[in-house]
Order: C-alpha cells, then sequence, then structure tokens
C-alpha cells in the first residue's frame, strides 16, 4: 500500500497549487495528484488508489458537491480517510453531521494562506498515515468485509460488481495504484480489470505494462477450461502490452482448466489463479506483496 494524496478541487489554481505545496513539504514516500475537471474527479475516485482524499465542499459549476463526492469515496474506497476544506463549513452543517458519523472524517479545516496551512496539512496526513502503516489489520478487515458481502449477495449483476470492485481493492492493497474497470477494446472484447503494472519491483516489471484480470463471482461453480482460453485470447489480443493475466474467482477450477493452463505454458503469457484459498491468503496478509509473488512462483512452478 503506497502513501497517496489525491486532492479534489474544482478551482483550477488552487487544486494546483495546493499539490505542488504538498508536494515540497511531504517526503517522497507520497505521491500527491489534484484533479478539478469533473470527469476527472469522477475517474480517480472509481479507478484510482488513494489513502488519503482532501476535498474542498463548495462546487458551484459542477452536477455534483463535496459532500456526494465524499459520500461517493466511502462507498468505494474503504482504505481512504477524508479531509473536508471549505470556507463554508455552515452551509453543510447538517450534512456533515451524518458523515462525520460514519468514521471516515479525518479532520475539517478552513482554506488558508498555504504558507500558513501546509504545516497544519502536513502533520495531520503524516500522523494519520503513520498510524494507518503501524495497523494493518485495519486494511485486512475491510477487505475481508468487502469479500463476503460480494459472495453473499443474491442479485446476479450486484454480484459480479461487487467482486469486480473487491478485487480492484485487493490489487490497490497490493501497492497498485491505477485500476481500470470495465474497459472494452476495438474489437468489443470486455477485461472487467486493467491495472497499469507500475511497482518497481524487477520480478513483477517482467509481466508487461499491463495486468488484466477477469472476475467471476459464481460460488457454487466451476471454472472451466473455456474460460480459461477466451481470457487467453484476450491476453493475445494486446500486442504483448500485457503478458500476465488473473483468473480470480470465488468458485472453483476444473482439472481441465490447470491442464489448459500447462499446454498453454510455453508460450510468454501468464496466467495465475485466485480463487478461495489465494483470497484467504493475500486477505490476512501484513505484506500483501510478498504473498502475491510468492502465489505467483508456486503457480509457475505447478503450470
Amino acid at each position: 500500500m503506497k502513501r497517496s494524496i489525491l486532492i479534489i478541487d474544482d478551482i483550477k489554481e488552487q487544486a494546483e497549487g495546493l499539490e505542488k505545496g504538498l508536494k515540497k513539504t511531504l517526503s517522497n514516500d507520497f505521491q500527491v495528484w489534484s484533479v478539478h475537471k469533473e470527469e476527472a474527479i469522477l475517474d480517480s475516485i472509481d479507478n484510482n488508489y488513494f489513502s488519503l482524499a482532501i476535498v474542498d465542499l463548495r462546487m458551484d459549476e459542477y452536477s455534483f458537491d463535496g459532500i456526494s463526492l465524499i459520500r461517493k469515496i466511502i462507498e468505494r474506497n474503504p482504505f481512504a480517510k477524508i479531509i473536508v476544506v471549505s470556507a463554508f463549513k455552515g452551509e453543510y452543517f447538517n450534512q456533515l453531521k451524518d458523515i462525520i458519523l460514519t468514521g471516515r472524517i479525518l479532520d475539517i479545516q478552513d482554506k488558508d494562506s498555504l504558507p500558513v496551512w501546509l504545516p497544519k496539512l502536513k502533520a495531520t496526513i503524516e500522523s494519520y498515515h503513520s498510524e494507518l502503516f503501524s495497523a494493518p489489520s485495519e486494511i485486512n478487515i475491510a477487505l475481508l468485509d468487502y469479500y463476503s458481502e460480494s459472495k453473499n449477495l443474491n442479485d446476479t449483476y450486484q454480484k459480479g460488481e461487487k467482486f469486480e470492485h473487491f478485487v480492484s481493492l485487493l490489487f490497490q492493497s497490493i501497492g497498485y495504484g491505477t485500476v481500470k474497470k470495465r474497459v472494452i477494446d476495438r474489437s468489443l472484447n470486455e477485461v472487467d480489470l486493467i491495472i497499469r503494472n507500475e511497482i518497481d519491483d524487477s520480478f513483477l516489471n517482467k509481466f508487461g505494462k499491463y495486468i488484466l484480470v477477469e472476475c467471476k463471482n459464481k460460488p457454487r461453480q466451476k471454472i472451466d477450461k473455456n474460460t480459461f482460453i477466451v481470457f487467453n485470447n484476450k491476453l493475445k489480443n494486446t500486442n504483448g502490452l500485457s503478458e500476465f493475466g488473473v483468473l480470480a474467482t470465488t468458485g472453483f477450477l476444473t482439472r481441465n482448466t490447470y491442464l489448459e493452463a500447462i499446454r498453454d505454458s510455453g508460450e510468454n503469457r501468464k496466467i495465475i489463479f485466485l480463487s478461495n484459498h489465494e483470497f484467504e491468503r493475500l486477505i490476512n496478509s501484513n505484506n500483501k506483496l510478498e504473498t502475491f509473488k510468492g502465489i505467483i512462483d508456486e503457480q509457475v512452478k505447478d503450470n
């Protein structure tokens, strides 16, 4: 997991000014970026990992305000806390009361000149991350809640969506920052998740620029070799941009699926399987990156 700060403000100069100030103030352990356009704000909340969001409440020109964005963050990202920033807190007092009860609001701060504000903001950010990284069990509990909820839902569409979101969060907890959902290429092939392979790790960097993930939330069903073949063809169609795929399932894999993986093992591409056992190991691990690499090692050896 990374220390990653997302700044949301509808005014470009303020968003970029705060980004620049925090980059100068915080150590290189922190990734800081800002968004100010409506589409970019929504895309960042849905598809990017961040451990902390700094959200301005008032957004007069947009179809949403800071309150609705905070609710979306709470729903989509169980890892992130939020610093609320506004000169108009009185206008949002009743709505803020409900949000504070979620326990996800780290602080509510007034905007001030950067020389005055940055030291206070720096102290709040560093204190929170120090506690977060000393208590990984909180992250594990959040992942377990999402995983169990995705398996227990009855509605087929909701099950699929919830499971994709769980897998996205799991990869973000490993250290991947950008996970795109439901990507359709020009041949109309749909990939559930595309992960930018950006972790600075010589072992993982061998697998190409992107990781493709297929998600199957069907606890009572087995994944057969046809599912493997279809997914493998999606990897082939990336023209070498991705040589690594993950077939994730809450169900089971047939023996024919493993045999097909062995038959295909002479290719440069590699597909690994994440099912209940692997999910349990990753959820409970306090070093998810090393656990993930260990799972890859085992499956490369086995198939």
